[in-house]
């Protein structure tokens, strides 16, 4: 009798969170079908001048921005990486790749946490603990969205002061000394510790240093500079002219808040509003770079997650005596 106490006590807590989860998932599709749908509403009724421009697209500059995304997407996975080393849990960095881009194709799926689950069950299966595995992701997570508030916050003034992006972008400046306090071990080991309860683990991992997170976060700084980088390729392969500034900025901008909004899948639609009202370009031409360029992550994505998954499947398989010799 006593023995079954905690197991109805848990399922009791269980149905509200449980319930809380559902609506933040129907929440989070909502907000993607009202986003996507007005993505659609604008390339329908301006696609005569989006198809001219799409027709005339530079190829040449599409395929260099395609790598450039490829770039973006490497760093982002050796930041993981490193990630893993700072809580003292170090692997050969191209499993870890593996793990990072057999995950990511997650992010597609409805629910948003996909990408995280998936990176950290490969991980798992790998030889790290879940728990681990998991504050790991959160971890560095946490430092790339710190990075593109830094990224935003140098440039978005600058391209305040060039004049092509509204006076209010300028408060992005802010995000330089938010970010630092949100590197603090005290709000990091805050977010351990809620973690921790929520996997209901033994252990909660050790908190990495105020310095060890800014190097961290730091490292995924380049990954920025590709993201904005492509999107300013693809503006120049479409045919239109604003500063490099202002479309990297809301560029970067736009995957933020794509990875803030984590109910929300691959930040569908919600990116490509907020590029285009960042961006400049005006409605029409800036959804469909922002379009142009999930496009190009999706290319990525999908052709990494194939060599990944090939990867993995070779580690897996046992090796005859043939290979040993």
């Amino acid at each position: 009798m006593t023995s079954e106490e905690p197991e109805v006590a848990q399922d009791d807590d269980a149905r509200p969170t449980t319930a809380r989860a559902r609506w933040v998932r129907l929440a989070g599709r909502l907000v993607a079908v009202v986003a996507v749908a007005l993505c659609v509403w604008t390339v329908v009724t301006q696609w005569d001048r989006i198809s001219a421009d799409l027709r005339s697209a530079d190829l040449t500059l599409l395929a260099v921005a395609l790598l450039v995304s490829a770039l973006a997407g490497l760093v982002l996975a050796t930041a993981w990486w490193y990630c893993l080393r700072i809580v003292g849990h170090g692997r050969a960095v191209n499993d870890v790749l593996a793990w990072y881009f057999g995950g990511e194709i997650g992010k597609y799926l409805p629910g948003g946490i996909w990408a995280i689950v998936g990176r950290g069950e490969l991980s798992v299966r790998g030889g790290i603990d879940r728990r681990t595995s998991y504050a790991s992701t959160l971890l560095s997570l946490g430092a790339i969205v710190v990075s593109g508030g830094w990224f935003c916050g140098v440039v978005g003034p600058l391209a305040v002061a060039l004049g092509d992006a509204p006076t209010w972008v300028a408060w992005f400046a802010l995000a330089l000394p938010l970010g630092a306090v949100l590197l603090h071990p005290r709000v990091v080991g805050l977010g351990l510790r809620l973690m921790h309860v929520a996997l209901r683990g033994d252990r909660m991992l050790t908190v990495p240093s105020w310095g060890a997170m800014c190097r961290l976060t730091v490292l995924t700084l380049p990954s920025w500079l590709f993201v904005g980088g492509a999107s300013v390729l693809v503006t120049a392969s479409l045919g239109y002219e604003q500063s490099a500034a202002a479309v990297s900025m809301a560029a970067v901008a736009a995957w933020t808040v794509g990875i803030v909004a984590v109910p929300v899948p691959a930040g569908a639609g919600l990116r490509e509003i907020v590029f285009a009202a960042l961006c400049g370009l005006g409605a029409a031409p800036g959804v469909i770079v922002a379009t142009v360029s999930r496009l190009l992550y999706v290319l990525v994505d999908g052709a990494a997650a194939l060599v990944a998954f090939s990867y993995l499947r070779r580690r897996a398989r046992p090796v005859t005596t043939e290979e040993q010799t």
